[in-house]
């Protein structure tokens, strides 16, 4: 979560009418993040979210609604958009469209331990499981196409070792994507700062703005090289133990993600480590600096991988 666009305090009320909210007691803008502008809403006890989109489109959203909204209803702790009083989900505020949220229950977990890690392996198994029959499909804006743009990219900024590891990713990234491994919707960026808990309690999972339709086995890796992160750049055993063993509850890993699994946790390294890289030295918004997600974390993942 981010905070870059003011919101007019007339204008935002105007919405919250729309919803029964009648006034607000506190409305203040949070900075920990990267894309979004975030903003924390109160009125007495309630509190919601309030979520304005730098990057996404109006058009681009209603994907991430409906999906957001269909895991809700199937009892996943998802974090559902609120309609207003006419039935309608996505708004503009600023010039930006935007969405509203009640405020979940919990805290990002800033360590993590096994249990919590057993608790995101059985959300992200029960999500791959039940999306098997969700009718909607999306392109993976960072899948292998998007690697080799940033590779070029950012060709002139690396050493000759580093472009030579990074051509053996891509031509990993194309061997994995066309074996006929179990492909379906997958969350794409569930870190531990887009999880929420109550001690060990699972309650809920945030930020669905990059979900889309790639390897459920690289949705897993993406959340053990994260969960399980060691200090030195490797993976704690005993916590992707934990995950593995409880996604497979919900859904057991079929011989080919078995048999390519080590290739599968490359590729979620690599494609971090160029989402990073990419923000350190050709950032999108310039002097806007992230110095708690660096490059070099991912670079590290990856050789403890290979």
């Amino acid at each position: 979560m981010a905070f870059y666009t003011a919101v007019d305090e007339q204008e935002l009320l105007a919405l919250l009418r729309h919803y029964g909210i009648d006034g607000l007691s506190s409305c203040t803008g949070a900075s920990d993040g990267i894309e979004n502008s975030t903003y924390f809403l109160q009125r007495g006890e309630q509190q919601w979210i309030l979520t304005l989109f730098e990057d996404l489109s109006a058009a681009e959203l209603p994907f991430f609604v409906r999906l957001m909204t269909w895991l809700h209803e199937r009892g996943l702790p998802v974090a559902c958009p609120l309609v207003d009083d006419r039935g309608e989900a996505l708004h503009t505020l600023s010039g930006k469209p935007a969405l509203l949220f009640p405020r979940l229950p919990g805290q990002h977990p800033r360590q993590t331990g096994s249990a919590q890690c057993a608790a995101i392996g059985d959300f992200l198994g029960r999500m791959h499981a039940a999306t098997a029959s969700y009718p909607e499909q999306r392109d993976n804006p960072r899948g292998t196409a998007w690697m080799e743009q940033a590779a070029s990219r950012l060709a002139a900024h690396l050493d000759g070792e580093v472009r030579s590891l990074l051509d053996a990713q891509l031509a990993n990234a194309h061997r994995l994507r066309a074996l006929p491994m179990p492909c379906g919707l997958v969350h794409a960026d569930l870190f531990h700062d887009n999880a929420l808990f109550e001690g060990d309690r699972l309650t809920g999972v945030i930020d669905f703005y990059v979900a889309c339709t790639d390897l459920l086995a690289l949705d897993l890796a993406i959340v053990i090289n994260d969960w399980c992160a060691l200090p030195a750049g490797g993976v704690d055993p005993g916590k992707a133990q934990a995950i593995l063993q409880a996604y497979e509850r919900q859904r057991p890993l079929d011989p080919l993600e078995r048999d390519h699994w080590q290739a599968i946790l490359q590729l979620a390294a690599c494609r971090f480590w160029l989402s990073r890289l990419l923000a350190e030295k050709l950032p999108a918004r310039p002097g806007v600096n992230h110095p708690h997600k660096p490059s070099a974390e991912y670079l590290a993942r990856l050789q403890f991988h290979l």
